[in-house]
């Protein structure tokens, strides 16, 4: 009698977390789909925005195009930025009155 009820409680166990592996993955996908960002959850809602020092565009951190210039690390928004701001080594020239 004892051994039947912990059978049971073993296949109710493996039912249920079946069902939450099942639903969860629903749950993510639809998730997704209503952030609408079709990049398949590769940016993070809670990213930190910073600024492109190339061009000051605001950008997620975990997209940013990490380089080195100098001794310094910066994060790009794209790749043009980072050749960019590479080639020069350092920020743009602002312009003068």
């Amino acid at each position: 009698m004892i051994l039947r009820i912990i059978i049971y409680a073993a296949i109710l166990y493996a039912i249920i977390y079946a069902l939450r592996g099942i639903f969860g993955s629903i749950n993510k996908q639809v998730n997704r789909d209503e952030r609408g960002d079709g990049s398949g959850g590769d940016v993070a809602a809670d990213d930190e925005m910073i600024v492109c020092p190339e061009c000051g565009t605001y950008f997620p951190s975990g997209i940013g195009i990490p380089r080195r210039v100098g001794r310094e690390r910066h994060s790009f928004c794209g790749e043009e930025c980072a050749q960019g701001y590479s080639l020069r080594g350092g920020p743009p020239e602002e312009a003068g009155p």
